[in-house]
This record gives structure tokens, C-alpha cells and sequence, in this order.
């Protein structure tokens, strides 16, 4: 009898378990979209409260009606699928040059913090170009490379370098000293160390500065679109519709931007810390 009344309790607990885990990570989907939702709400009632002009602020249910108008067929005068070419576009120069970008600054952040004379020379050049805005590049950009997108992959990459070289050099300057002597006595080689300790004890620090320069990385590919982009692109479509004072696209594209650099975030650096801290045991610790 004992052992008949003691198996369905443990597969109840079980079951309960499994729930609370579907719950806990089911979590953090539903809070951002409660989140969201209620931002929408609140946009909502402030534009149509008659406090604003809605015309300078249209409510969201006016901007996502235009989302869905110019991701369908066109009509009239406006192309098929507009909003998606734009999006294509500027989701296409983002990643080419935040590629570059992350593995040439991660590189040099690595080297940096492994070798002090390399560090005194670089960080000093670091300091002076970081806090430049990369908006006041765009002409010089233009001078260089004329307008179109070698100019707008030109300043994603300077927006995005230095906030991961410094992440990355600071990352691996900041690992245990003792580590590194423990790696040492246990006779591992320089190749072992870089990847058995360094590296696993930075990567936190290396997803950080990544995070940080996407965010600099939409700032910079929108505003290199704004003045170099000739046809398509977020950035060429809302200072365009800015000229007619279409508001509505406008803040259209900000929502975009928005959305397409949520879904960025969560896709790329969720899978690189699958691949990594979770694996190694380094992410940090999680807020109560």
C-alpha cells in the first residue's frame, strides 16, 4: 500500500515541477509583452486625450494601421511591400557592419588585455574617438566614400568598434590573477589558458560591450541612412516622410527600429550566451 500511494505523489511532484519550469521561463515573454502592451495603451490615451496634436503624436493604433499598409501590396503610387525593403535594407548594412566590427574590436580588445604595452598605446586612442558622436563622421564619411552604403557600413562600424574593444581588454584585465597561476601550476599551455580561463572569464564582459554597441550600431546606421541613403532604408524613409510631415511613417519607423532591434538582441546574443557563459558557468547572477 505504501509504495501504491507513494508513486502518484512523486509523479504529481513531478508534474508541478515541470510546470513551475514552464511558468519560469515563459516568464520573462510575458512580462516584456505586458510591458509593451501597456507603453501602447498609455501612447494610446495621451495622443487622443487632446493634449497633443495628434497629428505631431498619431496614436499607435494610426501607426501600426500604416505597418501594415506598406508591408502589403502597394497601391496607387507606392511600391509593393515598402515597408519590408526598407527594413531589408538597413537590417542588411546593420549586420555587415556590426560584423566587422565585433570580431576586428573583440580581437584587439582580447590582445589588449593580455599585453600591457599594447594597452598603454591603444587606450589612450580609445578614450579620444569613444565619446565622439558618430553622427559628426557622416560628412567626412560622405567625402570618402560617397553617398550609398559603403558610407553607412562605414559609420555602424566606427559607432559599434569601441565599446567592445574596451568591454573585451577591461574583461580580461579584470580575470583572477590566481586563475591563471592555479592554470599554470596544473601545466597548461599559454593555448590553454586563453581558451580553458581568459576566455570563459571574459565573455560576460565581451557580450556586454556587444549589447551596448548594437544599441550605438541602430543609432548610427539610422543616421548614416538619413544622410547617404539614395533609396531605401528606416533611416531614408522616415527623414522622407518627415518632408511631407507624414508622421504617421515616421514614427512607423521608430517602432520598426524598435521591434527589429528587439528581436536582434534577443536572437543573437541569446543563442551567443547558450553557446558560452551558460555552458561555462559564468553568466551573472540573476536580480531577486
Amino acid at each position: 500500500m505504501l509504495g501504491d500511494t507513494t508513486q502518484p505523489n512523486e509523479e504529481a511532484i513531478s508534474a508541478i515541477r515541470l510546470g513551475r519550469w514552464k511558468l519560469a521561463r515563459l516568464r520573462p515573454f510575458v512580462v516584456s509583452v505586458l510591458s509593451l502592451a501597456g507603453f501602447a495603451l498609455l501612447w494610446e490615451v495621451f495622443s487622443r486625450s487632446g493634449a497633443v496634436n495628434p497629428l505631431l503624436v498619431p496614436p499607435p493604433s494610426e501607426v501600426f494601421r500604416t505597418i501594415v499598409e506598406q508591408i502589403g501590396p502597394g497601391s496607387g503610387e507606392r511600391p509593393s511591400y515598402l515597408m519590408l525593403r526598407h527594413t531589408g535594407a538597413t537590417v542588411l548594412l546593420l549586420l555587415a557592419g556590426y560584423f566587422i566590427a565585433a570580431v576586428a574590436a573583440t580581437v584587439l580588445g582580447l590582445l589588449m588585455g593580455m599585453n600591457r604595452h599594447l594597452y598603454e598605446w591603444c587606450n589612450p586612442l580609445i578614450s579620444f574617438f569613444m565619446p565622439i558622436p558618430t553622427i559628426t563622421l557622416v560628412p567626412v564619411a560622405i567625402l570618402w566614400f560617397g553617398l550609398g552604403a559603403y558610407t553607412v557600413v562605414f559609420i555602424v562600424i566606427i559607432g559599434s568598434y569601441f565599446p567592445i574593444v574596451y568591454n573585451a581588454a577591461a574583461g580580461v584585465r579584470s580575470t583572477p590573477q590566481k586563475y591563471i597561476w592555479a592554470a599554470r601550476i596544473t601545466g597548461a599551455s599559454k593555448t590553454q589558458i586563453f581558451f580553458k580561463v581568459l576566455l570563459p572569464s571574459t565573455m560576460s564582459y565581451i557580450i556586454a560591450g556587444q549589447k551596448l554597441a548594437l544599441g550605438r550600431a541602430w543609432r548610427a546606421v539610422i543616421s548614416g541612412e538619413i544622410f547617404a541613403s539614395t533609396q531605401y532604408g528606416l533611416g531614408f524613409m522616415i527623414f522622407d516622410a518627415r518632408t511631407f510631415l507624414d508622421t504617421e511613417t515616421v514614427f512607423a519607423g521608430i517602432v520598426i527600429v524598435g521591434i527589429v532591434g528587439l528581436v536582434l538582441e534577443k536572437i543573437i546574443f541569446r543563442c551567443i550566451e547558450r553557446l558560452t557563459v551558460d555552458r561555462w558557468g559564468t553568466a551573472t547572477a540573476k536580480t531577486i
